[in-house]
């Protein structure tokens, strides 16, 4: 009798453990920033014919939530088999920003061309995308963005406002 009473105290124990421990986190969306909400693309970079190697985006703002599509363009030969061997090449990421005095902060993942999971080993980068952004100008159809990891000034129009829901 003392054993089932154990066993039965045991038993309760571990499952109000195990009930109040682990619960499914709902996920909130947070409004994002208004002035960002919709489709941006940059048409062409100024200094593009002075560099090697540019990027150029096209950004969608969804609430906190972004996805991109980095247009990459090199005049030199990367050597990257047959992913890289016309110079021009699409990467897509897509995950959540935030702005923090005046830096755009983008933490998210590279995905696929379908903004699904991209497995590794595929063409192009993949895991993790992380880029940060100095918000030089913005009004309500234009941002120009400095990448602090090139320097280069990006030049984003507003295709279409998004409203977050």
């Amino acid at each position: 009798m003392k054993f089932k009473t154990h066993q039965l105290l045991a038993s309760t124990i571990v499952f109000v453990l195990f009930f109040t421990a682990c619960k499914f986190n709902k996920v909130e969306t947070s409004a994002g920033e208004a002035f960002l909400q919709g489709k941006w693309t940059e048409d062409s970079l100024a200094s593009e014919r002075e560099l090697v190697s540019y990027q150029q985006f096209d950004f969608t703002f969804t609430c906190d939530s972004f996805y991109t599509v980095i247009n990459n363009f090199s005049k030199v030969d990367l050597q990257g088999g047959a992913c890289y061997e016309k110079g021009t090449w699409k990467e897509y990421a897509k995950g959540y920003y935030k702005i923090a005095g005046d830096t755009l902060k983008f933490n998210g993942n590279f995905v696929d061309n379908e903004f699904k999971y991209k497995t590794q080993g595929s063409c192009y980068r993949s895991g993790k995308f992380t880029d940060s952004f100095i918000i030089n100008h913005k009004s309500d159809s234009t941002l120009i963005l400095k990448s602090l990891e090139t320097g280069t000034l990006h030049q984003l129009v507003l295709r279409e406002r998004l409203n977050c829901k």
